[in-house]
């Protein structure tokens, strides 16, 4: 079993507090759906071993570290459960919960469904979100070094201009190591080596001093800018067929798919403040259509930001560049995150 004893930067538990939350979210919402349809037995039967271990090591994390998000989770979950009764099968007979399962499997049969409706004569897949109110909704996260030429392979394009946005990750990674190894008196030998971290310096962006820091951030910019690039050129070969390369990256890879995002915000309720308190529920299916009369607007990127914006059927999608993990490898993902135009409240 993992361990999370080491957290070095705000940053980080606030990572595994997301992490935590949402896999607790999965499991509390097709519980509730399980109770409240009276197959809990069904249910439990197919929720076990070292999943179930797991997320209980999750609960007992966030009774030290959260405990007020980990009080109000099962009330959101249980508000979330209530808005999907509409769609879930007649002859219900089991919940799957299938996120944890299919990711610890490599599996992608299911693709975005983290639980599994399932009915004598039909399958339904949800895919959940909690975030805060008002932010952006993570949608996919992917490697750079194939983001191209995996979701845009309708192109023949693609694998052309992955090999030179490769090259380009490369030569900017290079670039940015000889400059950061410049400025701390350091020789730099193509990679960050042992010498990096026994000088005192750190391996997390945030914890470098402004000038190295701006180093590192102008990197991501323009990685960002570059990604931009390749993809107006590849919007304006075939526009339709770009905005059907779009569905995978909306979280909507598969047509029959259901997404339910659960809002929540801080609250001031008899003079103290609270949060987690929900603020709003989404519950909607993206009905696919590649069709040529679907609007896809690729706004210019912004100088020295690390992201930038499609709109698509009534979305905003957020395109961000951002390290795996340690700015000292030159490994990169691409973040997708997604917006409603407008969201309504309760």
């Amino acid at each position: 079993m993992k361990t999370y004893t080491t957290i070095e930067t705000k940053a980080q538990k606030e990572a595994l507090i997301n992490e935590f939350k949402g896999n607790l979210f999965e499991y509390l919402v097709a519980s509730f759906m399980a109770r409240n349809h009276k197959i809990e037995r069904a249910f439990i039967s197919s929720f076990g071993g070292a999943m179930k271990e797991q997320f209980s090591h999750y609960e007992q994390w966030l009774r030290q570290n959260e405990p007020e998000l980990l009080k109000e989770l099962p009330v959101l979950a249980q508000k979330t459960a209530q808005a999907l009764d509409a769609h879930l099968p007649k002859d219900l007979q089991n919940i799957l919960v299938m996120g944890k399962m299919a990711a610890g499997a490599h599996d992608m049969t299911f693709g975005e469904c983290d639980i599994m409706a399932v009915g004598a004569h039909q399958k339904v897949p949800f895919s959940l979100k909690l975030c805060k109110g008002g932010a952006f909704v993570n949608t996919k996260s992917a490697g750079v070094k194939s983001f191209l030429s995996s979701y845009f392979s309708a192109f023949t394009m693609a694998n052309k201009y992955q090999e030179e946005f490769s090259r380009f990750i490369d030569e900017s990674f290079l670039r940015m190591g000889h400059e950061l190894y410049h400025m701390a008196g350091l020789e730099f030998s193509g990679r960050f080596d042992s010498e990096w971290t026994s000088e005192g310096h750190s391996e997390l962006p945030g914890q470098l001093p402004s000038p190295m820091q701006k180093v590192v951030l102008q990197t991501y910019y323009d990685l960002a800018q570059k990604l931009h690039f390749y993809l107006l050129e590849l919007y304006k070969i075939d526009a339709q067929k770009f905005a059907a390369c779009l569905w995978p990256l909306i979280g909507q890879r598969d047509n029959e798919l259901i997404q339910a995002t659960c809002f929540h915000k801080s609250m001031r309720k008899d003079g103290i403040e609270k949060k987690y308190q929900l603020s709003g529920l989404l519950v909607h299916k993206h009905e696919r259509n590649d069709d040529a009369s679907v609007a896809v607007e690729i706004i210019p990127i912004k100088d020295s930001i690390s992201s930038f914006e499609i709109h698509f059927r009534g979305l905003i999608l957020q395109i961000r560049i951002k390290p795996m993990n340690k700015f000292t490898t030159a490994s990169y993902k691409v973040n997708c995150s997604i917006k409603e135009r407008e969201i309504h409240d309760n």
